[in-house]
């Protein structure tokens, strides 16, 4: 009986690895597929079931993504600037506004942050028509400009850093304005730097969230020039949806490798700002 209950013991002791294994392969499934189609010829992209070990390896898929008619370098580029830029402008805004909602008392404050957290539940379908009216007055319109700007603050960033600020403990704030630090001084040499694990999310977040975007570029952009990869990989597909797919799954990987640098790079200051409190040990 000691035995069959050891066993059973062992055995209920893997299930949590063996479900977590078995999500894994359901996760990696899909980029597995796309791979592997990225490496198959037009016609066999589409064999059923699929080749998840096509041989040979058909290269040249990627050559043809960078010199096909959609210029998948120049959409590389723009995406880029404009996740940087938005990225560094929700990066300046975001903290001093969360940081204001936490810390700092003013008229009107809670009527603000009412206004603040409403807004997150206003899906951007709703503000597109009167945002493409201001952006086509200010002859943004197919510019990537009309996509920065209305990027360099975010509700959410704002409410991120607002729930990180109120951690801190008030005798770390308290004990520098007690030596004569003005608000802005505390803001920038007490809570800033102890943001650095929240900033980085708040980083990898606006930086995936800006990249992979598809409906605003898709309503502001309209010249091949100024397309995003979400829009440049669409335009691959042709106007009858009769593209190549083994190359459209090669532009689409090289499309997702920046993400995942990004995320790889940036992973353990996301952990780090769900389990860190303000305090540094």
């Amino acid at each position: 009986m000691n035995r069959a209950a050891s066993r059973l013991s062992r055995l209920l002791g893997l299930l949590p690895l063996a479900l977590l294994l078995t999500g894994a392969v359901a996760m990696l499934a899909p980029f597995v597929w796309m791979f592997a189609t990225s490496m198959q010829t037009p016609l066999t992209a589409y064999d059923l079931p699929p080749h998840w070990l096509p041989l040979p390896l058909r290269t040249q898929n990627y050559a043809d993504a960078l010199t096909g008619p959609v210029s998948l370098m120049t959409a590389l580029f723009n995406s880029t600037v404009i996740a940087i830029l938005v990225t560094v402008g929700q990066l300046i805004t975001c903290p001093m506004a969360g940081y204001a909602f936490a810390r700092l008392r003013f008229p009107g404050r809670g009527a603000l942050l009412v206004t603040l957290l409403a807004s997150l539940m206003v899906p951007v379908q709703v503000t597109v028509i009167p945002l493409f009216l201001l952006m086509r007055g200010l002859h943004l319109v197919d510019n990537p400009a009309s996509l920065i700007l209305p990027g360099l603050t975010g509700a959410f960033g704002v409410f991120l850093m607002r729930q990180f600020f109120l951690t801190l403990p008030a005798e770390i704030l308290e004990a520098a304005r007690v030596d004569g630090a003005s608000p802005w001084t505390v803001y920038r040499r007490v809570a800033l730097p102890l943001a650095k694990p929240s900033l980085a999310a708040l980083a990898i977040i606006t930086f995936l969230g800006t990249w992979n975007a598809y409906f605003l570029p898709s309503i502001f952009l309209n010249s091949v020039n100024h397309a995003t990869m979400p829009l440049a990989l669409v335009l691959m597909l042709g106007p009858y949806k009769t593209g190549n797919v083994a190359m459209i799954m090669a532009a689409t990987t090289m499309a997702i490798v920046p993400a995942f640098a990004v995320f790889l790079f940036a992973q353990k200051w996301i952990v780090s700002s769900l389990t860190q409190s303000g305090v540094k040990g």
